[in-house]
């Protein structure tokens, strides 16, 4: 690394650590504190509340980045279009490509640390943020209706994992024809590794629809696929879901024969979002030094623009759409990415060397 990369770099990150810091003050002040805490039950305690607020912070974090990004890029090539030093090293032969290439790794590094950030901390805080909010006991869960494999649906009135019980649970068993065959009942269920154990409750026996044979039983064991942990966590947010528990959430619903659609979607998201950063700079980039000499505001205002053009077309359109059915996941969340990374990468293309 020469005098010229470390100079480039400290100007860059200098002002993308001051820019982050900046939006991120911002975020928690204004849109936090201010809105999200009007949303909250009159009966949540103030202390409550600051916790629902610093477990969202992470994620509404992740969404300053990208202007963060663009904002140090803009700030950093502007001043120096400005100052003349652009057409100092231009002059000297060092070209566009080579003034970029520190830049855009040094945001390609940054991309995967928040990659990691987006998965193991802000995904985690969201979803502890949700159980505040909504007065959520992640150990336990009413009413909850949960579809296993080999057809199998089962209903649990009331689950509590860490005693590994189930107040009465009844499991709705189908045929290859989704005819009704078989619903057991139990008062109350507990688990072991591989099996259900049932007590207190009756079996209900169908041929094509009608009920052929009724039995009771003080005890019965049956095969158990399913895992307790699912029975909640079929319940948790996607949005609040580790790329792990996703992929895991994606594989049992597609081999339970569930629609996993929303958890596709959500598993490239988190995979795509995260490096909208270094297309942004891309982007960026070419527009700092064409237009560089406008100042930091207008950086600022260019910055958001382009911030919500990314969110419309990624969040509300693309990601939409692939949640009906009409959209690939993949190119869903990944389309918004390629499209900025080729329009920065004609910009630079075209960029005066």
């Amino acid at each position: 690394m020469n005098i010229l990369d470390r100079y480039l770099l400290r100007e860059y990150l200098r002002a993308f650590v001051v820019g982050l810091i900046f939006f991120i003050v911002l975020i928690v002040v204004v849109r936090l504190l201010d809105y999200d805490l009007k949303k909250f039950d009159d009966d949540i305690s103030y202390l409550t509340a600051v916790k629902i607020v610093l477990f969202q912070a992470p994620r509404r974090i992740m969404e300053m980045v990208p202007i963060a990004g663009f904002v140090a890029v803009f700030f950093t090539l502007g001043r120096m279009v400005r100052n003349s030093e652009f057409t100092a090293m231009k002059a000297s032969g060092i070209s566009v490509y080579r003034l970029l290439a520190p830049i855009l790794i040094v945001t390609l590094i940054i991309c995967c640390l928040f990659a990691v950030f987006y998965d193991r901390i802000a995904s985690p805080a969201y979803h502890q943020a949700h159980l505040l909010q909504n007065k959520v006991t992640p150990r336990r869960g009413r009413n909850v209706v949960f579809k296993g494999k080999n057809n199998r649906v089962f209903y649990s009135q009331r689950i509590i994992l860490d005693d590994k019980k189930i107040n009465q649970l009844t499991i709705y068993e189908y045929d290859a024809e989704n005819r009704l065959d078989r619903i057991t009942f139990a008062n109350s269920a507990t688990w072991t590794p591989n099996e259900w154990e049932l007590t207190d409750g009756y079996i209900r026996h169908f041929k094509k629809g009608v009920e052929v044979n009724y039995e009771t039983f003080d005890t019965h064991v049956i095969e158990r696929h399913e895992d307790p942990e699912r029975f909640i966590g079929s319940e948790k947010d996607p949005r609040a879901m580790t790329i792990k528990e996703l992929r895991e959430q994606i594989a049992y619903k597609q081999e339970a024969g569930q629609i996993s659609r929303k958890e596709q979607v959500k598993f490239f998201h988190k995979t795509a979002y995260p490096f909208a950063t270094v297309v942004v700079v891309m982007l960026g980039a070419p527009i700092a030094i064409r237009f560089g000499r406008a100042g930091f505001f207008a950086g600022l205002v260019i910055a958001f623009f382009l911030s919500f053009i990314y969110w419309a077309l990624s969040f509300a359109t693309l990601e939409g759409l692939s949640e009906n059915g009409k959209l690939h996941p993949f190119l869903a969340c990944w389309g918004a990415n390629i499209l900025y990374a080729t329009v920065g990468s004609l910009m630079i293309w075209r960029t005066p060397k």
